[in-house]
């Protein structure tokens, strides 16, 4: 037992606490002598004046009474245990501490078991008949979980401190639970958010006019507008028609076929003459067409032959994927089917700035108006412009 210690009793500390640092340094005292095995009160005498130190040494032989001589029926551990409590503990006053009880709160961060444990040490200076009873009043009204206190009156007077403690406790940890479930849930939606936002920016923000070389020699450095291409002024040797290069020819099978049969070498080199001056002639003509020159967007053909099926705007539907143009052209038949499933699409212009000329023809084709939606085919989609011409059948 020589291991065991216990520390000094501070004597000299803030006045107005010594009563409660002594009577926890009684309860360590008990603690030790039990552990000890010390029985006799001399013995127990002796540890008290032993373990408490010089200074409480000093206040207890100076007490009148205190240190009394061994006697048959005379505990003189308990008498100087008495007189040092009348030395330390004031003299406390019943309805003071029960004003205090009664101030005792449960603050927003405190956990239930510390708030309890303040209410019973509180509780032990009230003199309560029922203590219980009135800590589980105290709770009620001063706890900080609505929850709790709603437990409490649903259970009414069979309510036990016992039960109330386990509520408490459960309720704080349903409560943490679910504030980690919150936390969980916001940051996951960020992420998403995040990450549809980027994605619908780089679309969006993503050159047009880069996406395609040129459609009539394939160079990548020009588009088809330019007049510099060398295609421009070259005969295709597969259709016969001026303005592309073989391997880029998008005439139609059918178209080639009537070609060769209706017409002979030197009646196609008249029409492509006869097509050479008409559009000469109208571009010496129309100062707003040369202006626009840059937006002018040459269309070869569209057909049903090569058609594949996707989604526009979260509506299905069948788009060409070659018609010689780099614009996403739809007819009007098709954007009344797109409005009538209710599309989804952004940037709706009825007059968009831009012209489209049907290869061979003189006159623009009709613009019903422009929008952006989400184009999709497979897995794969992108966010793209659409532009609504007023009939197919003008583009040949």
């Amino acid at each position: 037992m020589s291991l065991l210690s216990l520390e000094k009793f501070d004597c000299n500390g803030e006045s107005t606490s010594v009563g409660v640092r002594w009577e926890r340094w009684k309860r360590a005292l008990f603690i030790y002598l039990e552990a000890s095995n010390i029985d006799k009160d001399v013995k127990k005498k002796a540890s008290l004046l032993h373990f408490g130190g010089l200074d409480l040494q000093e206040v207890f032989y100076n007490i009148p009474g205190a240190n009394i001589e061994p006697s048959e029926g005379v505990d003189v551990f308990e008498v100087a245990i008495s007189k040092l409590d009348s030395y330390f503990a004031p003299k406390q006053s019943r309805v003071y501490e029960r004003h205090t009880f009664r101030l005792l709160k449960q603050e927003p961060e405190e956990k239930f078991e510390k708030f309890l444990v303040r209410l019973r040490k509180q509780a032990d200076k009230c003199q309560f008949t029922d203590k219980d009873g009135n800590i589980i009043d105290q709770i009620t009204e001063k706890c900080y979980l609505p929850e709790l206190r709603k437990k409490i009156l649903r259970i009414g007077d069979e309510i036990t401190l016992d039960r109330v403690i386990t509520e408490a406790n459960t309720l704080e940890l349903v409560n943490k639970q679910l504030e980690e479930f919150k936390d969980l849930a916001k940051s996951n939606g960020n992420e998403e958010v995040n990450k549809v936002n980027s994605r619908f920016k780089r679309n969006f923000d993503k050159p047009r006019n880069v996406q395609h070389g040129c459609g009539r020699c394939g160079n990548p450095r020009h588009v088809a507008t330019d007049t510099k291409c060398p295609a421009r002024d070259k005969e295709c040797l597969k259709c016969g028609l001026k303005g592309h290069f073989r391997q880029y020819c998008r005439t139609r099978q059918a178209f080639k076929r009537k070609i060769e049969k209706e017409y002979s070498h030197d009646q196609k080199k008249g029409r492509i003459e006869r097509e050479k001056n008409e559009v000469n002639q109208l571009r010496d003509s129309s100062n707003e067409m040369a202006q626009k020159e840059e937006e002018t967007e040459y269309v070869f053909h569209i057909d049903d032959d090569v058609e594949i099926d996707c989604t526009i705007g979260g509506v299905e539907t069948k788009m060409l994927i070659d018609s010689g143009c780099k614009q996403n052209l739809i007819t009007k038949a098709t954007w009344e089917t797109l409005k009538k499933n209710k599309v989804i699409l952004y940037n709706q212009h009825p007059n968009p700035n831009v012209t489209f000329m049907a290869y061979g023809s003189t006159s623009p084709l009709m613009i019903k108006g422009s929008f952006e939606a989400r184009i999709q085919v497979g897995s794969r989609y992108e966010y793209s412009t659409f532009y609504v011409v007023c009939d197919a059948r003008e583009i040949s």
